[in-house]
């Protein structure tokens, strides 16, 4: 047991990217319901998880006469049993053309989808009426999400084949409790290419505001939007979403009697790092995702190159010859 605890205190320490989970993760438990109005329709959703069809579906009976639509109205989000990557199921979600609006992406997000009927009424792009609440709480930095997905683009209007150009879409957000208020401070986002097999995708986070820890992890996977148009029955599996990150106490171990000083932050071609110098230090420089991107030996005064580095958040360790680590911070490459 002290082995383990040794080993994972190590690994919160040194800021390697760690594991944190979706619930329902692998689509394998669904629940059922319907649309409440004529035509019935069947609606179905994994549990943690929503789509676009209990509000598209249900509203646009109930108002797309005022809307000035029809009644013609379709189910977009399903629970697939034969093409999954792992376990009993995957979720199926396809692009389908919504009575007179026009073509609407499939959508599934682990955040309540809400859609603004008075939005759709003035004719704008129905995607701008749909808005999202909630997420997944974390306790992580997330850096990346990834899952396995299997992708079949739809009708191209001009030959009448399948197969047309369109593409689906993974986008990801951190969300950060500032003020009282929900606010994405950390986006990501990743193409989703045709394959008639599974293969993994991961969307890799980038930081925009910092000094605060998330809270939640958004996430919203679309039929189409990736590239392209949005095309008649594009249809997108997903199945085994995980996520990755580092702990959120990124800010120096020690404040203002840090043993070594770095600085600037933001910088812009090098990074100084000011130390005892009757002591020496070793710091390790990572991206947001885990990856080393610097080793540096500190004794009394040194400086290090950034002009490589693209801009972004980076955070940083520095240890003892003994490996035992004295202060964590992050700092900032602005070129």
């Amino acid at each position: 047991m002290k082995k383990i605890y040794s080993t994972l205190t190590a690994l919160i320490i040194s800021g390697v990217a760690i594991g944190q989970s979706f619930d329902n993760a692998g689509m394998e438990t669904w629940r059922t319901g319907s649309t409440g109005t004529s035509p019935t329709l069947s609606i179905h959703a994994p549990n943690q998880w929503y789509g676009l069809d209990s509000m598209v579906v249900a509203l646009g009976q109930s108002f797309g006469a005022i809307i000035g639509a029809g009644s013609d109205w379709h189910s977009q989000l399903f629970q697939e049993n034969t093409l999954k990557n792992s376990g009993s199921s995957s979720a199926k979600i396809m692009t389908l053309k919504q009575d007179t609006l026009g073509y609407f992406s499939g959508l599934l997000s682990n955040a309540a989808v809400n859609v603004d009927v008075s939005a759709l009424a003035l004719g704008g792009d129905p995607m701008s009426a749909v808005s999202f609440e909630g997420g997944t709480p974390v306790t992580l930095r997330i850096t990346s999400v990834s899952a396995w997905v299997a992708y079949f683009a739809g009708k191209d209007e001009v030959t009448g084949m399948m197969g047309g150009p369109d593409e689906g879409l993974l986008t990801v957000q951190a969300i950060a409790l500032i003020g009282g208020v929900d606010s994405v401070i950390g986006t990501g986002s990743v193409t989703i290419p045709p394959s008639a097999t599974f293969t993994q995708i991961t969307a890799n986070l980038t930081y925009t505001t910092t000094g605060f820890d998330i809270n939640k992890v958004r996430v919203l996977f679309a039929s189409s939007g990736g590239s392209g148009s949005q095309l008649d029955s594009s249809t997108l599996y997903v199945d085994d979403v995980t996520m990755a990150g580092v702990p959120q106490s990124v800010d120096n171990m020690n404040g203002a009697n840090d043993l070594v000083k770095v600085y600037p932050t933001p910088a812009n071609y090098t990074i100084y790092f000011s130390g005892p110098a009757t002591e020496t230090f070793n710091c390790v420089i990572t991206s947001v995702s885990g990856q080393r991107v610097a080793n540096i030996k500190v004794d009394g005064y040194t400086g290090t190159d950034v002009t490589m580095l693209p801009t972004g958040l980076y955070l940083y360790t520095i240890t003892k010859t003994d490996g035992s680590a004295v202060q964590r911070g992050k700092i900032c490459v602005a070129h």
